[in-house]
């Protein structure tokens, strides 16, 4: 339900507030007074855009929207963080001159699109050019579905359910199809590359590890001659001079110089340690220069290991390549055929996969071919319902002799099934069934727009969810007894979901519960609007003006007033 409504610098209106009733709330205004700009304020709550020309320097529309029972509106604001207070949600639209548009939901700034699609949830608008349920074929099958309620929501969603399976095991079978056709292609070269490779037995680093070994093994006598040059220095031959014996020299004198002073003994204590390390390093030298192999075979064998490596990385790195290309090594070699191994164990499942897959196909199908026949059944059972219900509002609605028709017929398969729906609709006896738009002229659209709406809310199972209509002019091109009838008919609308109608017909605003006028004043330079709020007496003297043009006439009066009580309760509220 939609509490409030403030529209501030749209047009002629500089600021009014709007306080809409539960049930059936009519607004009447002179011509000119502002009452499309009412229907503008709603419609940028669902997102549209406002003419630069009826837009002030930053026009606002404010809303107030209960959230009792839309449980996916609700959801979404928790989602989204927005505050609610007392079970309602502020939502707010701001457009400036420039084309600058800003949308709020519960404080949340949120996008323009985010907003039409969440307050569109329960705010319906219907205008004499957009009355897209009755010209939009998705639109139409969707409003006989929730007429039809739980007959076609359950095989409905089995439906969907197995379609969306369908279509992720249909991609998967494509997947492994070409998997295995890439087998084909691939899978005897992976496997030779492979099965070479594991003869080869190369390490991670083996390659450049040999570069290193050859590249010492080619300078092994200069490698010895340095290194036993170096430990020669260390500790000498035949009590030479050498690094060794000189620090031997000093820890001896230092040690006894540390008897008489002992600060000294620190220094003897790491020249001990020197000359110990001296030795070590000696000895590792030593042993490096006698372990140098010199022999030509050591070399020719490591040539001719890295030649092999050389030629594996060659020849498999653009059989088995990795993101950046074909290996330029070994170890990079030995990562990519990891993958390569993965691969071919995907190949060897692929064949087994691909056959429960289709025969799982086969399955859906078959489920898919058993609910899309219940549903086109279901859908085939409302729509006589439905069009029994609308034939009798249409009655009620001066159009006696007109009838409609809900056609289901078959359409290639889809989400929801394989049918296609339409409202068909023959305006006299002896015409032919034409789908509603082209049948109907504008006065006739509109009643069965209503039609259509009255019947789909009292079909509704969940009251407390009632969304929001608003018609804009409905009763455009119609008068006298059907401009009456469209009167209880809203009235009855009003029943099952809140209803707001900008109108012109007395015998339409009669029968509302809430009455809004909006008023125009000017002081000769410039217009503006407001809206206000009548009580019964108010209310008699607007209906008389809409009647006669003037609200003081007493024939005008008595006959408002008589058109009010005729209407009822509401009319007498």
């Amino acid at each position: 339900m939609l509490s409030t409504l403030r529209i501030r610098n749209i047009g002629v209106i500089d600021d009014a507030l709007l306080e809409f009733g539960p049930g059936f709330t009519a607004l009447t205004g002179e011509t000119g007074a502002g009452k499309t700009m009412i229907v503008t304020g709603l419609t940028m709550l669902l997102g549209a855009r406002l003419d630069r020309g009826r837009t002030r320097e930053a026009s606002t529309v404010d809303g107030t929207l209960s959230l009792t029972g839309h449980t996916d509106l609700a959801a979404a604001l928790d989602e989204l963080g927005a505050e609610e207070e007392d079970g309602e949600v502020l939502v707010v639209r701001r457009v400036t001159r420039d084309g600058r548009s800003r949308a709020q939901l519960g404080g949340v700034p949120i996008p323009i699109g985010t907003l039409s699609r969440l307050v569109g949830t329960a705010v319906t608008v219907h205008g004499q050019s957009d009355q897209q349920r009755l010209r939009d074929p998705d639109a139409q099958r969707e409003a006989l579905d929730r007429f039809a309620g739980n007959d076609v929501a359950e095989p409905l969603e089995r439906h969907q359910r197995l379609w969306r399976e369908r279509g992720s095991l249909a991609a998967r079978v494509q997947e492994l199809q070409e998997l295995l056709a890439e087998r084909d292609r691939r899978g005897t070269a992976l496997r030779e590359a492979l099965e070479r490779l594991e003869q080869a037995d190369p390490q991670a680093g083996e390659d450049a590890a040999l570069r290193t070994e050859i590249e010492r093994l080619g300078n092994a006598e200069e490698l010895r001659g340095a290194a036993a040059q170096a430990a020669l220095a260390l500790v000498g031959e035949d009590d030479g001079p050498a690094a060794g014996a000189l620090v031997d020299i000093a820890s001896q004198a230092v040690g006894r110089a540390a008897r008489t002073d002992q600060t000294l003994a620190p220094l003897g204590e790491r020249l001990d340690a020197l000359r110990i390390e001296i030795s070590d390093l000696a000895a590792e030298l030593s042993r490096y220069a006698e372990d140098i192999d010199t022999s030509p075979g050591r070399i020719a064998a490591a040539n001719e290991r890295l030649h092999e490596l050389t030629v594996l990385v060659r020849e498999l790195g653009p059989l088995l390549p990795g993101p950046d290309g074909p290996a330029e090594s070994i170890s990079e070699l030995l990562e990519t055929s990891r993958g390569a191994a993965a691969d071919l164990e995907s190949y060897d499942g692929a064949e087994t996969e691909l056959a429960s897959a289709r025969e799982r196909l086969e399955e859906l199908n078959t489920e898919l071919e058993e609910t899309a026949a219940a549903l086109t059944a279901a859908r085939t059972r409302a729509a006589e319902a439905l069009s029994q219900a609308v034939q009798e509002e249409l009655r009620h609605l001066e159009m006696p002799d007109a009838r409609l028709q809900v056609e289901v017929a078959e359409h290639a398969p889809r989400s929801h099934g394989r049918d296609a729906v339409a409202i068909l609709l023959a305006p006299h006896p002896g015409a032919e069934h034409l789908p509603v738009a082209q049948a109907a002229s504008g006065g006739e659209l509109s009643r069965v727009m209503l039609a259509l709406e009255v019947a789909l809310a009292s079909s509704r199972r969940d009251r407390s969810a009632a969304p929001v209509f608003v018609f804009d002019e409905i009763d455009a091109g119609i008068g006298g007894r059907a401009a009456l009838a469209v009167g209880q008919r809203l009235a009855r609308l009003a029943r099952h979901a809140q209803v707001i109608v900008v109108t012109h017909l007395p015998q339409v605003a009669a029968h509302a519960g809430t009455h809004l006028q909006i008023v125009k004043t000017t002081d000769g330079t410039a217009t503006s609007s407001t809206v206000v709020t009548l009580d019964r007496a108010a209310r008699i003297r607007e209906l008389a003006r809409m009647l006669a043009g003037d609200d003081a006439s007493d024939v005008a009066l008595a006959h408002a007033e008589e058109l009010l009580d005729e209407a009822g309760p509401r009319g007498r509220a």
